[in-house]
């Protein structure tokens, strides 16, 4: 990297320089259970609240409306499609009625060939779906249940880029990587609360966060369900790797973080991609 002739470094907390909010979000957590009413009316409950605390957008775990796919239907025998798509509406109008994003786990069935993916949805202000991301890296479990994602997704938020990835795809730096220098937010949804496994996770998942998030300069919301397991709190990473606010572990509720505001962090991140870029070129790793 060229000499940096600006004020903002690697050792400023994104958030504590006193710039503004650009993008104000709810990272929320519930415990992710089979039932979807129940599902659904905690998600209802914690999108009121995040609204009331001037959230844009309210980001829910994995599977946070449905309940987890191959956990309790492994051949979706006995689900419920009518209550979930109840479940989907009640959600689309809260998202109108309290003028908010919302980034939700859920099943998703295809109409046509009646495929089921482990999908985030993503609705705007209006209540609309704004796009899909289907988990590209299931498990051998999770395949008995559902189809894999073939695609990235990168919405636009409120003038933020933002990318969308589910649970175990942070065992894979590419998808992490891929989305270098697209977005400035990834929302990750996860639900990593097994029962009677061990805990491995609690002390690898929020560092490999703090990880990707400085290694690709982008913030991080990672919404978890908080089953009494739970591996992880819900978290925030600022761009840079900085670790935010995080939720009360096991409880349900939200962190509230945001973007700041700021030409000169943006410039400062912007040209640390571009130093890599060429880095990446001189160091022979890419033509």
């Amino acid at each position: 990297m060229a000499k940096w002739d600006g004020t903002y470094t690697w050792h400023k907390r994104p958030s504590a320089i006193g710039a503004p909010d650009r993008l104000r979000v709810a990272t929320c957590q519930i415990p992710v259970g089979h039932d979807i009413a129940a599902n659904a009316a905690r998600i209802l409950s914690l999108i009121e609240a995040a609204a009331e605390a001037g959230a844009d957008v309210a980001h829910f775990p994995e599977c946070a409306l449905s309940g987890y796919g191959s956990a309790n239907w492994p051949d979706w025998t006995g689900f419920d499609w009518a209550a979930l798509q109840t479940a989907v509406e009640a959600v689309r109008s809260a998202a109108r009625r309290h003028r908010i994003w919302i980034a939700t786990g859920s099943v998703h069935r295809d109409e046509v060939t009646q495929a089921k993916f482990n999908s985030l949805y993503v609705f705007d202000r209006n209540g609309q779906l704004a796009g899909r991301y289907d988990k590209r890296c299931c498990s051998t479990n999770d395949l008995r249940a559902f189809e894999l994602g073939r695609h990235q997704l990168v919405l636009d938020i409120e003038g933020v880029s933002c990318g969308f990835l589910i649970c175990r795809d942070w065992s894979y730096p590419e998808l992490w990587r891929a989305y270098e220098g697209q977005v400035e937010l990834v929302f990750h949804s996860a639900c990593a609360d097994g029962q009677g496994r061990d805990k491995n996770e609690t002390h690898t998942i929020p560092p490999m966060m703090q990880a990707y998030g400085r290694q690709y300069v982008y913030a991080i919301s990672s919404a978890n369900s908080c089953r009494y397991s739970q591996d992880y709190p819900s978290l925030w990473v600022e761009r840079g790797g900085y670790m935010g606010g995080q939720a009360t572990r096991h409880e349900a509720g939200f962190t509230m973080n945001a973007l700041a505001d700021d030409p000169e962090q943006d410039r400062f991140f912007a040209a640390v991609l571009e130093a890599r870029r060429a880095e990446r070129i001189l160091y022979q790793f890419e033509n």
